[in-house]
């Protein structure tokens, strides 16, 4: 008998702690997101960096920087209010990222400028007051 329940037990503790909870997932796969797929190729004067998931604040960060025309403060500065519109109406279009919406996860976007990567020039979070 003691080693059946030996047994179930030990059973039981390998099954559990295979699972993952949605901000483990998270955190795993922003990891390996960035691991297989960054930097990515610019595309519309953007490149993503690196992905990265904070379970704390259950934010996603997706760290990117802008090449060409966009690499430019000042275009950044006066469209930011458009550029956020833009990722708000993304957010609530992207049927993906279903199960992070509904766990109200945030997603942070940090752009900084290619030719100077010291200087961030975007830095927004999109919450679920915003994609709701």
């Amino acid at each position: 008998m003691k080693k059946v329940i030996f047994w179930a037990v030990l059973i039981t503790g390998i099954v559990s702690a295979c699972h993952e909870n949605l901000e483990q997932r998270a955190k795993r796969e922003a990891r390996e997101y960035t691991e297989r797929n960054c930097p990515t190729p610019i595309v519309n004067y953007t490149r993503t960096d690196s992905v990265t998931f904070d379970r704390a604040t259950k934010t996603y960060t997706y760290h990117e920087s802008f090449w060409y025309e966009w690499d430019n403060d000042s275009l950044i500065m006066s469209n930011h209010d458009e550029i956020r519109k833009a990722m708000v109406e993304s957010m609530r279009n992207n049927t993906k990222a279903k199960t992070e919406k509904d766990a109200s996860f945030k997603f942070a976007y940090v752009a900084r400028s290619a030719s100077r990567p010291d200087v961030i020039l975007f830095n927004d979070t999109i919450t679920p007051e915003d994609y709701r």
